[in-house]
């Protein structure tokens, strides 16, 4: 995937680092709109305006932080780089296990921004591609369990019609059918007066195979 269709959101309430980080990135050829707080960053991503945001981790107000906790739900939609200073790489690592791909360190490496972010990009493509993958098997098994359940009641029925038929057979015989009858599993030995009690006889026996 090309830096064109990338578009980014840098979020810092330092105007000269978000000037300097758009500078980077759109040398690099991305696509990039900044929001000045974390308010304004939420709004932005309510109108679908990025997908991979560049986020300070100390803002007045709603700090990078709370943005990030209130994307959690929804990290298989964004890529998240947190941006730090280095005397706060302890709460970079933990925002890592809170869903963010990676973090920058302030004073920039243009580099170093540069490899991090294509790194993390690629890694979020592959996350959410195993997401996509998930979702789809998920909604495979769901399909093909729903068929099973409805291939199982329309045997159950059909299996119930017949278990009644072996009785009535049965009755008819001077001794009650108990031969025929008997080599029947016990479960099934006696009438059964209706579906849901011939199903529950079925799955013991299932049970017991």
């Amino acid at each position: 995937m090309t830096t064109e269709q990338e578009r980014i959101l840098v979020v810092d309430d330092e105007e000269a680092v978000r000037n300097l980080l758009q500078r980077i990135l759109e040398e690099t050829g991305y696509t990039v709109t900044t929001a000045a707080n974390g308010q304004e960053a939420i709004y932005k991503l309510s109108l679908g305006e990025a997908k991979i945001i560049l986020l300070d981790m100390k803002m007045p107000g709603m700090s990078g932080i709370e943005v990030l906790q209130k994307l959690e739900e929804e990290w298989p939609k964004y890529c998240i780089l947190m941006v730090t200073a280095v005397t706060d790489l302890q709460t970079a690592v933990d925002a890592l296990k809170l869903g963010a791909c990676d973090y920058i360190t302030k004073p920039f490496d243009r580099e170093d921004v540069k490899q991090k972010l294509i790194k993390a990009i690629q890694k979020h493509h592959r996350l959410s591609q195993d997401k996509k993958h998930y979702d789809q098997l998920q909604k495979s098994i769901v399909e093909q369990t729903s068929q099973m359940q409805e291939q199982f009641a329309e045997l159950v029925n059909s299996l119930s019609r017949e278990n009644k038929l072996v009785h009535q057979l049965a009755a008819g015989q001077p001794d009650g059918g108990k031969a025929m009858l008997s080599k029947l599993p016990k479960e099934l030995q006696e009438p059964i007066s209706s579906v849901d009690e011939y199903r529950d006889a079925l799955l013991r026996i299932l049970r017991r195979a």
